[in-house]
């Protein structure tokens, strides 16, 4: 099951990245306020507390410049991913210590993915955080929602 919807969310990710892509190299519309292509930072940040053994836990975030040879565009917790357009933290990078991720874009990106599912099989409840800032501005900040085995949290954002 498991096998199942990870493949599922990655190809709602590929799709909501090549759409945005091709829908971003069109002809700049009349909205001033608008960004310039290739001009938008990102800034994720992530909490996961409390999640039990039986969680499913998937966080994807896809960045694309205007240069698709550039590949190295993300930053998480302040290292550098080297050649990752993409960023995927699972349940096992909340199992430690570590229970909070920054993710930030280290140069100007042209499209801008999120893609997250938290899920709880078992009767085990475990809260999720999630800010995404896209050029500065706070775009969505959802903050100690309740994962269950009844109340999961499956969105996908395209900034």
């Amino acid at each position: 099951m498991k096998n199942s919807i990870s493949r599922k969310l990655f190809a709602a990710i590929a799709i909501v990245v090549f759409i945005a892509g091709l829908t971003s190299c069109g002809k700049k519309d009349s909205d001033d306020n608008a960004p310039e292509s290739g001009s938008r930072t990102a800034k994720f940040t992530i909490t996961v507390t409390g999640a039990p053994e039986s969680a499913y836990i998937s966080f994807v975030m896809v960045g694309l410049t205007n240069n698709t040879s550039e590949a190295t565009v993300w930053k998480v917790n302040g290292a550098v991913q080297n050649n990752q357009s993409a960023v995927s933290l699972g349940k096992n990078d909340f199992s430690g210590n570590t229970k909070t991720y920054v993710i930030e874009s280290t140069k100007p990106l042209n499209a801008i993915s999120a893609g997250i599912q938290c899920l709880s099989p078992g009767n085990e409840a475990y809260k999720v955080s999630y800010k995404a800032e896209i050029n500065g501005e706070v775009k969505e900040n959802l903050k100690d929602f309740t994962v269950t085995k009844t109340a999961d949290l499956t969105r996908d954002y395209t900034y």
